[in-house]
């Protein structure tokens, strides 16, 4: 049992900031730093000779008051609606051994759609694809563009094999036309960028599990605390992305999908932002695989620095 005793030694400033020292028994020096508004907490180890830090997130609790701003931004006479385009891809049709089929992609796509039943994504606004050709992505999206509205919030997920063009710096989904020899079979995620600039939502969360799924990103930013509440961020239009990986492979067994759902499937909190279910399955990720998943802003597509928030059913 690892007992502490205090050194207490608290500071705090005009950012509503509390910093707490303490020391254990063991000789383990630690720095909390608060924050008194929003409850999140940093872990610093400053332990003599130790070569580690470790960075601890909490997340803030949601109070019967927030709620109800919350309930008045979002939740008003005309509840948003959300919408939901799920893609899966294990079977290819010119498979090869540069292109082979995949196990879980079309599994992961069915559980996810299950899990967002627990959420505001009514069944007839969840599009799933399963196995599509690239014509199948490109009008569904184009169907969406056409159905969504400023006030409406899309989410779309992929889970199936990407490429990354190192030559042409160009990142790709492969579908389940794909030939390997053919990147006009390919989806390139300038196409899917533009798509997804052309349709007018308030939110769009783009969440893909595949091999070199982080060159979505033209500059990537770290998922960190924020002094926002939910009915705040939500205000602002976002066009935010979270990938399995940078531009390394990822293997079919998804370690990065399975935190992904078992996060959203145990959240029992009515407002879930999409950074802090980042920040909830981020260390788990890393702590049990080679990959780094990836947050940021999809550029140039509309982003005004909100963020997309699931909101649980009650």
């Amino acid at each position: 049992m690892l007992c502490f005793c205090w050194a207490l030694s608290a500071q705090t400033n005009v950012s509503n900031t509390i910093t707490v020292r303490y020391t254990s028994n063991e000789g383990l020096s630690n720095i909390i730093h608060v924050n008194l508004k929003t409850g999140a907490a940093i872990v610093k180890n400053t332990t003599p000779n130790s070569n580690t830090e470790s960075r601890n997130i909490t997340s803030p609790t949601t109070t019967n008051d927030e709620n109800s701003r919350v309930s008045k931004e979002i939740g008003s006479s005309s509840f948003p609606k959300y919408y939901a385009l799920i893609i899966g891809v294990s079977e290819y049709q010119f498979s090869n051994q540069n292109l082979v089929d995949l196990d879980k992609p079309v599994k992961d796509a069915e559980a996810l759609m299950k899990t967002l039943r627990n959420y505001h994504f009514e069944q007839e606004r969840i599009t799933f694809l399963r196995n599509p050709t690239r014509s199948d992505i490109i009008e569904t999206l184009e169907v969406l563009s056409g159905k969504i509205k400023e006030t409406d919030n899309l989410l779309i997920f992929y889970a199936g094999h990407g490429y990354w063009d190192e030559k042409l710096m160009v990142g790709y989904w492969l579908p389940s036309d794909a030939q390997f020899d053919k990147k006009s079979t390919w989806l390139s995620n300038s196409n899917l960028k533009d798509y997804i600039a052309g349709i007018k939502s308030k939110h769009t969360l783009l969440i893909t599990d595949a091999c070199f799924g982080g060159s979505i990103f033209k500059s990537r930013e770290v998922a960190g605390l924020s002094d926002y509440g939910v009915a705040k961020i939500y205000r602002l239009a976002s066009r935010k992305a979270m990938t399995s990986g940078n531009l390394k492979t990822v293997p079919d067994q998804s370690k990065f999908f399975e935190y992904l759902n078992k996060r959203l499937v145990e959240n029992d909190t009515k407002y879930l932002s999409s950074r802090e279910l980042f920040n909830s399955l981020y260390n788990a990720v890393i702590n049990n695989t080679n990959t780094v998943p990836q947050y940021g802003v999809i550029q140039d597509t509309g982003d005004e620095g909100g963020d997309f928030i699931f909101i649980r059913k009650e």
